[in-house]
């Protein structure tokens, strides 16, 4: 299937944050949340357009956005507070879209914090972390949906035995061979995985 997007407002605490969504023909919608916008990241940046793009071939609806203070989107940097904010924010607007969609609902990095965050309270179909910062903290607990956690074994800020400890029945964790944090390579790798993962869902 094509990727055609369209720009799209999203409201998160009276602020405004721009946004771009796919519209597809399949059962999923997904939100995909971008890396640290501190360092560079935002919703252009190549991981989260390999996870929209494989996720959209696949019939999904996708969906991503720039954290308050990053591109266009209001606000400023606000800790991981207000990100989860706007995270929430996205998850109501994705479902309003798509009422009767399963949400898949996936982050890299400081996005993949936040999304493991929020996800007890957002209940996803299904939770997908890419290379999650575990050197400079824990994740929240699992919150019962299932999860997948994706590293290289090359990632200094995700290291791969720090990923397989969180491996369990209810937890897939995958190491890429030769990928590192900044998904160069491994990103083909990545969506392959994706695709596994989200095609394994009970939806």
């Amino acid at each position: 299937m094509s990727f055609h997007e369209r720009a799209l407002e999203l409201a998160s605490g009276g602020l405004q944050l721009e946004a771009m969504l796919h519209e597809g023909d399949g059962a999923l919608a997904a939100l995909v949340l971008h890396p640290h916008p501190q360092y560079g990241g935002d919703m252009d940046n190549h991981v989260v357009l390999a996870a929209c793009h494989a996720l959209a071939d696949d019939g999904a609806t996708t969906l991503r956005f720039n954290f308050r203070g990053a591109g266009r989107s209001q606000g400023a940097y606000d800790g991981g507070r207000g990100e989860a904010e706007d995270a929430r924010a996205a998850v109501a607007a994705l479902r309003a879209l798509k009422p009767d969609a399963p949400v898949l609902l996936a982050g890299y990095s400081f996005g993949a914090m936040v999304a493991a965050g929020i996800a007890a309270d957002a209940a996803p179909a299904g939770l997908v972390l890419v290379s999650p910062p575990l050197g400079m903290g824990a994740l929240p607990p699992n919150p019962g949906v299932p999860l997948m956690v994706i590293t290289g074994d090359r990632d200094p800020v995700c290291r791969a035995e720090a990923a397989l400890a969180l491996a369990s029945d209810a937890v897939r964790v995958v190491v890429v061979p030769g990928a590192d944090h900044g998904w160069w390579p491994g990103v083909d790798a990545l969506q392959a995985e994706l695709l596994a993962f989200e095609r394994a869902l009970p939806l």
